[in-house]
C-alpha cells in the first residue's frame, strides 16, 4: 500500500468514527451534521483508492467531482455497490451543507449503513483489507489486542461469527474489563492493610473497595464472571476521558458473550449464553462489534500516547544517606505516624526534599525499594539529618 494511501484511510478512519456517533443520534439536527462527515469519509475513500490505483499519476484527481471519482474507479472495474444510494448521500449533504436542511436520522442511518458496506467492499477489492483489518496492521500497538481483533477479521470471513464475537470480547476484557477483576483478593481479609506494593500485585485496582476482600467475594462471587465488578462512576469518567460514548461501550457488553481470564492459569472460559449462539451470531451484529470494539481499543490508546512526560535524562533517581538511625513518617510533620527508619549510614533513594506542613522545617520523600530481601520505604524523613549523594546514573 502507498504512504499516501494509508495516510488518507487513517483520516478515513476518524472521520468514519465520528460520523457513526452523530449519525446514530436520533435527533435531526445532529444526524444532519453527521451526513456531512459521512460524506467527507466516503469521498476520502475514493480518493485513496484512485492514488493506490495510479489513476492521480493519469489525471488531476484533486478538481474531481464525487460522480467523477466514483466513475474513474468504475472504469477501472472496480465494482460500487449501492453507488445510487452513495449519489444520493452525497446530494443530501449537499442539501444540509449549502442549503440549512436537515435530515431525518432514519434516513441518515441508511446512508451510513450503505456508505459502511461501500468502503469495505471497495478496500478489500483494490487493497485486499477492510476499513478494520487496515487499521489493525497499522495502528493497534497492544500485540495481544491485535491478535484478538485479527482472529476476529478471519472469523467473520469464514462465516463463524460466534466465535469471532468471543475473540472480540476478550480484546474488550484485556482493554477494559481486567481492570475490574477482584479474583486477586480472594484470600485477603478485610481491613487488613497490605500497602501500595502489595495491593498492585492483587490487580483489579479500578474495582469498587467494598469488594476487595475475601468476606465479600465469598458472599457474592457465585461464578468466575462475578469477579468482574465496576465502579460505573470510574468507568463513566474513563471512557469520556479516551473519546468513547457509553452507549457504544454498553453496546459491546450486551452484543457479545461474556469472558473471563483466570489471574494466575490465564485460561480463558466464556459464558454460553444461548442468546448469543442463536441470535448474536450474524453477520451484522459480528462486522458492528467488530468496528467499535477497534474505534474503543484506537481511542483509549490514542489518549495515552497523547501524555507527555518530563525527560529522565542521564539520571534516574536521587540518593541520599542517613546520618542517623531515624524514622520514616506517613506526613511531613515529625509527630505524624512512624512507618519504618531509617539505618545510620545506609543509603537509599529518594524523590524530592519539601518543606514540612509547619511551613519550617524541611523534609526529603524517600521512595526506595529492595528486592532481596524485599524491603519498601515511602514516606518523609527529617532533611537536616540526611545528606544527598550525587544522583545515580545510569549504566
Amino acid at each position: 500500500m502507498k504512504q499516501e494511501t494509508l495516510n488518507t484511510l487513517m483520516v478515513v478512519r476518524m472521520l468514519f468514527d465520528k460520523a457513526h456517533e452523530l449519525c446514530s443520534i436520533d435527533d435531526r439536527f445532529i444526524a444532519s451534521a453527521g451526513i456531512v462527515i459521512l460524506q467527507d469519509a466516503l469521498e476520502l475513500v475514493l480518493y485513496a483508492c484512485s492514488i493506490e490505483l495510479g489513476i492521480d499519476e493519469e489525471k488531476s484527481i484533486e478538481n474531481f467531482t464525487f460522480d467523477q471519482l466514483l466513475g474513474e474507479l468504475q472504469k477501472r472495474g472496480k465494482k460500487i455497490i449501492k453507488s445510487g444510494t452513495l449519489k444520493a448521500l452525497n446530494k443530501e449533504r449537499v442539501l444540509v451543507k449549502h442549503y440549512g436542511q436537515v435530515a431525518e436520522p432514519a434516513t441518515v442511518r441508511n446512508y451510513l449503513d450503505a456508505a459502511r458496506g461501500a468502503i469495505d467492499k471497495l478496500l478489500v477489492d483494490v487493497i485486499g483489507k477492510d476499513l478494520t483489518g487496515i487499521m489493525l496492521n497499522e495502528l493497534i500497538h497492544k500485540e495481544e489486542t491485535r491478535n484478538l481483533i485479527e482472529a476476529a477479521c478471519k472469523l467473520i470471513d469464514e462465516g463463524l461469527y460466534y466465535d469471532a464475537l468471543v475473540e472480540i470480547r476478550k480484546a474488550i476484557f484485556i482493554e477494559v474489563e481486567e481492570e475490574y477483576s477482584v479474583e486477586g483478593w480472594k484470600e485477603h481479609p478485610r481491613g487488613k492493610n497490605i500497602g501500595i506494593l502489595g495491593s498492585a500485585g492483587m490487580g483489579g485496582w479500578k474495582a469498587p473497595w467494598y469488594a476487595k476482600n475475601r468476606e465479600w467475594i465469598e458472599e457474592n462471587v457465585r461464578c468466575p464472571f462475578d469477579y468482574i465488578q465496576y465502579d460505573h462512576e470510574k468507568l463513566r469518567v474513563d471512557l469520556m476521558e479516551w473519546g468513547i460514548t457509553t452507549q457504544d461501550f454498553w453496546n459491546l457488553w450486551r452484543l457479545t458473550p461474556q469472558v473471563y481470564r483466570f489471574k494466575d492459569s490465564k485460561k480463558w472460559i466464556v459464558k454460553g449464553e444461548f442468546q448469543y449462539i442463536l441470535e448474536g451470531a450474524t453477520e451484522e451484529n459480528a462486522k458492528y462489534c467488530l468496528d467499535r470494539a477497534v474505534s474503543l481499543v484506537l481511542k483509549k490508546q490514542e489518549h495515552f500516547d497523547l501524555g507527555r512526560y518530563l525527560s529522565q535524562g542521564d539520571y534516574t533517581e536521587i540518593k541520599i544517606r542517613s546520618k542517623k538511625q531515624q524514622p520514616i513518617f506517613t506526613k511531613a510533620q515529625k509527630d505524624s505516624q512512624v512507618l519504618g527508619q531509617l539505618e545510620e549510614g545506609k543509603i537509599y533513594s529518594a524523590k524530592a526534599i519539601v518543606s514540612g506542613l509547619d511551613g519550617e522545617s524541611e523534609f526529603v520523600i524517600i521512595s526506595h525499594f529492595e528486592l532481596e530481601p524485599t524491603l519498601f520505604l515511602f514516606g518523609y524523613a527529617q532533611s537536616e539529618f540526611c545528606e544527598i549523594v550525587e544522583p545515580a546514573q545510569q549504566e
